[in-house]
């Protein structure tokens, strides 16, 4: 299910929330910046680090803790933006009854956060995303809730920072968040491999950043699928040979490089 930009009727006059933030990484920062902006009230900051709690705090004009029994309990939403691993200790420690919880994470189910509250969601950023960076790119939002009234304000809250929202499973989630490992965090380590291969040996690999971006430009015009290009979807085994010959001393890109180069010759077959 996905909304455009006109979710919820009347728009964010309608929807001006009190938040309290636990966590002060890089979710952190961009939630707290973007609901900031669009006119949301971040009340308070909480981190295990009373001085990333003060930092981002102060950014938001918010209350700084590292102290959880310090939590405000008069916001309209409690954010969790913290690690994949925390947020089990959270479910443990954290008590808010009635209040709506949401976790911010990919790979981690609804039910993760059930002890903490019987009014919970999740509202995932489908992006990588950097505290660093001051204008943020779009990040798409998605969103799963325990009930329809929780559905309702994380939408409205959701529509308040982003025009693109989908209401999703936690299933459905992890599909997307592994569809992002594929996307990002892979392609980026596979940058990463060649940028360190040219530089082992004497190659200049800025030679290599134009066909990075059109690779990545190219994705705005065609299917990517359709513009796959190079030896193994030829199925050019002699300059595939050559390859690997160079790779004798890098073991990792030694192995990766038949598995990718046979993926891609099947997809294409």
């Amino acid at each position: 299910m996905e909304l455009g930009p006109q979710w919820p009727p009347g728009g964010i006059k309608n929807c001006i929330m009190d938040i309290v933030i636990i966590g002060a990484g890089n979710v952190a920062h961009c939630f707290g910046h973007l609901m900031k902006l669009h006119g949301h009230h971040v009340k308070q900051v909480i981190s295990r680090s009373k001085a990333h709690a003060r930092d981002l705090a102060e950014q938001l004009h918010a209350d700084p803790s590292d102290d959880l029994m310090d939590i405000d309990m008069e916001a309209d939403v409690y954010l969790l933006a913290v690690g994949d691993d925390v947020i089990a200790e959270l479910n443990d420690q954290l008590r808010l009854g009635r209040r709506i919880v949401v976790h911010t994470a990919g790979a981690v189910s609804i039910e993760a956060i059930s002890r903490i509250s019987v009014n919970t969601g999740v509202m995932y950023p489908l992006q990588s995303i950097r505290k660093e960076t001051k204008n943020y790119p779009e990040i798409p939002l998605l969103v799963e809730a325990a009930n329809e009234e929780v559905l309702k304000r994380l939408l409205a809250l959701g529509q308040s920072i982003s025009a693109s929202i989908s209401v999703m499973s936690s299933r459905e989630r992890l599909q997307m968040h592994l569809g992002a490992v594929f996307c990002n965090n892979f392609t980026n380590h596979l940058i990463a491999l060649a940028k360190f291969y040219c530089e082992q040996e004497g190659r200049d690999f800025s030679l290599l950043t134009p066909l990075i971006r059109e690779t990545f430009q190219r994705l705005d015009r065609y299917p990517p699928e359709s513009v796959q290009t190079g030896p193994a979807i030829r199925n050019d085994e002699r300059t595939m040979a050559l390859h690997r010959s160079l790779l004798a001393n890098y073991p990792s890109m030694e192995q990766i490089y038949p598995l990718l180069s046979e993926s891609i010759h099947q997809f294409h077959k």
